[in-house]
């Protein structure tokens, strides 16, 4: 292998990451390529891309997108405030865009869809065209929208199972058990009964095996939980590639 190829496989590692591999409830601080957004599932790699100044996303980007009360949607999900409320601000100063996204999360739910595929970053399938489309019979979806601080639509889903009415809710209606340890606890979210889910009462979660999943992968657990890890790898994983580029 000549060293030009093993220097581009190198940094492609490096600039690589993966939500699967982070923590489910994890933190993220950075923004995502809305055509990632809408295109890539969990085990997918992206791109992560650091936040302008006034806490805004830039253009072509998103934090993820804001939490839809009482209902799973998006696997990054933002507008989490200390008192579990969720809001999200934007606005300008002096002509520069200002943003307040408070914290946003990974939840991943990682669900099949109809074709058999995995359920996008954005809460959508592939086959996603309108409300309850694209999903398994079982999961009914609403096809929403919103536009970031650059005036960009961004198209994302809720979904919850359609037997919601006998299975109950599930979580707990306070809102202050929602957040522990810097994390999202999405069991505790208080929604319509999730996808893939037997029933509201065990908390909403199933395996990581199965297409309701709000756990991940059981390797999660082993891998770094924060976007600030991924970085920090990242950038070690090019310092490498420098090194052996140069040492060949």
């Amino acid at each position: 292998m000549s060293r030009q190829v093993l220097f581009a496989c190198l940094l492609a590692m490096a600039g690589a990451t993966k939500l699967s591999e982070m923590d489910n409830g994890a933190e993220f601080t950075k923004c995502i390529s809305i055509t990632d957004f809408q295109s890539k599932i969990l085990s997918d790699d992206i791109t992560l891309i650091d936040r302008e100044a006034g806490g805004c996303c830039p253009t072509g980007s998103v934090p993820g997108a804001k939490w839809f009360t009482s209902y799973k949607g998006a696997q990054v999900v933002c507008g989490f405030k200390a008192d579990g409320s969720v809001a999200i601000s934007t606005g300008s100063s002096n002509g520069a865009k200002t943003c307040t996204y408070n914290k946003c999360y990974v939840d991943k739910q990682d669900l099949t869809c109809a074709d058999n595929s995995k359920q996008f970053l954005n809460g959508c399938c592939k086959g996603t065209t309108g409300s309850n489309k694209g999903f398994p019979a079982q999961c009914k979806n609403y096809y929403k929208s919103f536009n970031n601080v650059y005036n960009e639509k961004v198209q994302y889903c809720t979904t919850y199972d359609k037997d919601y009415g006998s299975k109950g809710r599930a979580g707990t209606s306070a809102k202050t058990d929602d957040q522990a340890d810097g994390k999202l606890v999405p069991s505790k979210i208080y929604t319509y009964t999730p996808c893939g889910s037997a029933g509201g009462s065990t908390g909403g979660s199933t395996s990581g095996s199965t297409s309701g999943s709000t756990s991940g992968s059981t390797s999660a657990s082993s891998t770094k939980s924060s976007t600030s890890g991924a970085v920090q790898v990242s950038a070690k994983l090019s310092m490498v590639a420098a090194s052996i580029f140069f040492a060949w």
